[in-house]
């Protein structure tokens, strides 16, 4: 690493995504703060997403992107703050325009966008599907390309919730659910960031859980139709046994999802928290290969990740005519089985209040 890089004071990190994008981007966060210690770090990162880094400490300042805001406006901002370097994770347009237009010294992107070639310089040569990169590993490299001797070999990095946060939600969840049994998670929804499971799927799921322990059942607002249609498909005897939420902040699901068993949840922004908060996670795949496990599947070894298989000479590149038609292959017995693994390896652990160290297994 050069001297002037062993000196850079002013860090710009640009992942302005979604939640799980930024998830995934928290080890290379701990690198720059490791190789920069006394660096002033900054993240850019999306309203939906940045309230997570509250819980973090690996960064000094966090900059809401405005997403209506262009590249010229987003550049002034970004100039009068007077970075040393930027390392833009998110290379869009706009986000590599910006860093350029604002004459910051140093600038990382991806060479493999034609604006990032252009923009950066230092560029990241690296192929992300051929042979797949987990996510986590590719943005480590993004740190190495500015000068630190980086790597990621499955560090898991620590969000921290704030007792009266986690006090609040745990109280909630007692209320509606009381405290006997396990604690299964279903996460239904999806922003489109992967393909999902059926939504008759879900609800057979929940009830065959809810006859086995209490289930809590989250969304966020827009989604709220699909839960809706979910407790539709409820038997009046099981509807003491499952609650739904669809208000919490993204602490607050953080300290749900950390009083959880289990989560059942497809590739999406909850499944990442979930991963990095310490709850085992079955983890709902498609075998497409932009989708694979090996680049998005959840930080931590606690899970049980299942692949909706293949049919004999079927392309895995080829988008399904009904994405719900392939998904649906993964049965509900399967996700059912893990689930109960982990509430009797739950139920066998020893009462220390500590972090759960709970195997998982991939299928």
């Amino acid at each position: 690493m050069s001297s002037a890089n062993q000196e850079l004071k002013r860090i710009l990190l640009v992942r302005n995504d979604r939640l799980g994008d930024l998830v995934l981007t928290l080890p290379a966060f701990e690198a720059v703060r490791h190789h920069w210690p006394r660096a002033h770090v900054t993240v850019l990162a999306s309203p939906w997403a940045g309230p997570l880094l509250a819980g973090t400490r690996n960064h000094n300042e966090v900059l809401i992107d405005d997403p209506n805001e262009g590249a010229w406006r987003l550049a002034r901002r970004l100039k009068s703050m007077q970075f040393d370097a930027a390392i833009v994770f998110n290379t869009s347009t706009r986000n590599c325009l910006a860093v350029w237009l604002a004459r910051i010294p140093q600038r990382v992107c991806w060479a493999y966008k034609p604006v990032g070639l252009l923009c950066a310089n230092r560029r990241v040569a690296l192929h992300r599907s051929h042979p797949p990169i987990h996510e986590a590993a590719f943005a480590v490299a993004f740190v190495r390309r500015l000068g630190a001797a980086a790597s990621w070999s499955g560090q898991v990095p620590k969000l921290e919730i704030d007792a009266a946060t986690a006090t609040r939600v745990a109280a909630r969840i007692s209320r509606e659910l009381g405290q006997e049994g396990p604690l299964f998670g279903v996460h239904p929804g999806s922003k489109n960031s992967a393909y999902n499971w059926p939504p008759s799927h879900y609800a057979e799921l929940v009830c065959q859980l809810a006859q086995l322990g209490r289930v809590m059942v989250t969304g966020h607002a827009p989604e709220n139709a699909l839960l809706q249609w979910i407790r539709g498909r409820l038997p009046d005897k099981l509807r003491k046994r499952v609650a739904f939420f669809t208000d919490f902040g993204l602490l607050e699901l953080a300290a749900a999802l950390a009083e959880q068993t289990a989560l059942t949840v497809s590739s999406t922004g909850p499944m990442h928290v979930a991963g990095i908060v310490g709850t085992p996670v079955v983890a709902l795949f498609s075998p497409h290969p932009a989708h694979a496990p090996a680049k998005w599947a959840p930080l931590g070894t606690n899970h049980t990740v299942l692949v909706a298989p293949l049919l004999p000479g079927e392309d895995p590149r080829a988008v399904p005519m009904g994405q719900a038609d392939m998904m649906s292959r993964i049965s509900v017995d399967r996700v059912v089985e893990a689930n109960v693994r982990y509430a009797a390896l739950a139920a066998a652990a020893p009462k220390s209040g500590g972090p759960r160290e709970l195997p998982g297994q991939a299928a």
